[in-house]
Order: C-alpha cells, then sequence, then structure tokens
C-alpha cells in the first residue's frame, strides 16, 4: 500500500496544473525556506519520493547548514533564471546571489515535471557567468528539449527478465526512471544508467529503502529501516554499491555486513 500511494503521489506530481507557478516563485520560495529553516516549506516543492526521506534533521547536515548561512545574507530577490535541457527534461537555474568570487554566481536548480517545478538533488550550485549566460533565456518547449539531448539508453524495463521479479520492491531513479517489481538484472542495468545527470538510485522495499548518489566515480550510500535511518561511513565503487544493493533486494541477512554505517544526521 505505501508503494501504490508513492505512486499515486508521483503521478500528481507529473500531473499538470492550471495555476502552476513560474521557476522564479518556486526558487524564491524554497530558498525562503531554506533560509528560514522552514523544513515543511522544502518538503513541498520535493518530489514525493524524496520529501519522505526528510525529517526533522535536515538542517543538521553539515552541506545544507553551510547552504543556511550562505543564505543569510540574501536578500530575497531573484536576479535571472535561464533554462537548460537534460536528457531527464527541461531544468531552470536560479540565479539568486553573486559569489565571493566575481567572476561566478550562486544558482539553484530546479527540474520541470508536467507543469510543476521541483528542486533537484545538488540544487545550490556556484557558477562561471559565461556558463550561466550561455544557458537559454526563455524556457524550451519540452519537445524542443527532447530533440536537443542525446537518445536515451534502451529502457532498463526492456527485454525478458533473466530472473525472478521481487514483489514489493520499486526502483526509482533521478531521470525518472520508476520499475516495479525489479528483477536482479533489471537493478544491474539501472546501475549501468547511472551517470552525472541521472545520478542516484533508491531502492523501495516493504519495510524501507536503500539510495546511492552518485559522485564521481563513488557512491555515497544510505538506507532507512524500522531502526532508523542511515549512512555509510566510506564511499563504495560502483561494484561494491551494486553488490550491496544485490544483497538488500535478494533479502540476504548479512547485507548490512557489507559496510560500516553511522547514524543519519
Amino acid at each position: 500500500m505505501r508503494f501504490a500511494a508513492i505512486l499515486i503521489s508521483i503521478a500528481a506530481f507529473l500531473a499538470p496544473c492550471a495555476s502552476a507557478q513560474t521557476a522564479e516563485e518556486v526558487g524564491r520560495e524554497i530558498l525562503t525556506a531554506y533560509k528560514n529553516r522552514d523544513l515543511e516549506g522544502v518538503k513541498r516543492h520535493l518530489p514525493p519520493v524524496l520529501a519522505m526521506t526528510v525529517d526533522k534533521t535536515f538542517f543538521k547536515d553539515k552541506a545544507i547548514k553551510s547552504e543556511v548561512v550562505g543564505l543569510r545574507r540574501w536578500d530575497g530577490k531573484v536576479r535571472e533564471v535561464r533554462y537548460f535541457a537534460t536528457k531527464a527534461g527541461v531544468t531552470a537555474s536560479v540565479y539568486y546571489d553573486e559569489d565571493a568570487d566575481p567572476a561566478k554566481v550562486r544558482t539553484f536548480n530546479l527540474n520541470k515535471a508536467g507543469n510543476t517545478w521541483k528542486q533537484a538533488l545538488g540544487s545550490f550550485l556556484v557558477l562561471e557567468k559565461e556558463k550561466f549566460a550561455a544557458y537559454e533565456g526563455k524556457e524550451p518547449p519540452v519537445r524542443a528539449a527532447a530533440r536537443k539531448t542525446p537518445a536515451a539508453a534502451p529502457a532498463i524495463v526492456q527485454g525478458a527478465p533473466q530472473d525472478s521479479p521481487n514483489k514489493g520492491y520499486v526502483i526509482e531513479m533521478a531521470d525518472g526512471t520508476v520499475v516495479k517489481d525489479p528483477t536482479v538484472s533489471q537493478l544491474q542495468k539501472a546501475f549501468e544508467a547511472l551517470g552525472e545527470e541521472n545520478f542516484f538510485i533508491t531502492l523501495n522495499a516493504p519495510d524501507g529503502f536503500i539510495t546511492a548518489s552518485r559522485s564521481g566515480a563513488a557512491y555515497d550510500i544510505e538506507y532507512k529501516d524500522e531502526q532508523g535511518q542511515f549512512a555509510a561511513i566510506d564511499e563504495m565503487s560502483a561494484d561494491q554499491a551494486m553488490d550491496l544493493f544485490s544483497a538488500y533486494i535478494k533479502r540476504e541477512k548479512t547485507w548490512k555486513a557489507k559496510a560500516k554505517w553511522r547514524p543519519f544526521d
């Protein structure tokens, strides 16, 4: 039932909205929520599957703390919004402040889904002014964006399954891919599809989830179960991460022993 609710919420999130906000409006609301440490305000503009993982410890994260401190001097104004297309769709780059380096600007990324803008993972960025200026001044139509991006890799759901489906599990990826009851082979293909843009994968289970975020050639791993949420102390290679996910989906009792864990904070 929990996953049915997740899929319904994702469908609602993707559905067109008659009174959709602009990227500038959404960006301003999100930045204000971070500045004021407004947890519900942050969650409101996260994709549902990510919003579920956000709790009262969110603002204790070192990276988040750093951004909140940086927003103390923000005057609440959005300087400019520019757009670019990726394989996942259209992204809005919200320029909200100057950087200490006069050749750079501080930006915040939003992803478009349907008529709705949602916070992208790794949203806070410092960009060269030239790179920001090279983005488009107007939001490209979805079809135009699709033409500008490379053809997507074959869907991981294609082809006859090589092993049994794992009932109650759901794969979700940064590019919007969702695979229900995946096989281990499909999980392997999902890992092979990860890259700079499609950079995270979450494997939802009936009693929790495990997620991997790619950073260069390494992966940061987190999981959540009835005992709480935990993060791997050390980064993992692609092979190590896949081995861990494979053990997780196979319900191996010793899967946690494949890494050292600390409470997520």
